[in-house]
């Protein structure tokens, strides 16, 4: 039996530790209650946001490393390249990751993100 691979946009990512952000509980919960894969380019996003929040390096680590990470390398910058739409090409590598891992479904909060990618992978906004 194959199970679903979900692909977390750093957004759902990042909604989950900084202060103050009105989806906390939301991407919480999603996030513990669902098996995910984040991409490297989420992982730096994460240690950088979470360190301007306040939070401490080793903190921001240990949560890091419990995840899964898809692959970052040239084959994501090169299908980015190509496919990537509205000239948000962080967006473009992000998809790139979820796809290039055969994740089924790529979740975030950007409404825009879904409408431009959603040929390419089954985008689910929270």
């Amino acid at each position: 039996m194959n199970r679903e691979v979900i692909f977390i946009d750093a957004n759902v990512l990042l909604e989950t530790i900084l202060k103050g952000r009105k989806n906390i509980i939301k991407a919480q919960d999603y996030v513990s209650s669902h098996d995910i894969i984040i991409s490297p380019l989420s992982a730096h996003l994460f240690v950088y946001f979470g360190l301007r929040d306040g939070l401490e390096l080793n903190l921001l680590l240990d949560m890091l490393i419990k995840h899964r990470f898809t692959n970052f390398g040239i084959e994501e910058v090169m299908w980015a390249t190509k496919n990537y739409q509205d000239d948000d090409f962080e967006d473009a590598l992000q998809v790139a990751c979820a796809v290039m891992q055969d994740c089924q479904t790529f979740v975030t909060f950007d409404k825009k993100l879904a409408q431009e990618y959603s040929q390419f992978i089954d985008v689910k906004v929270l």
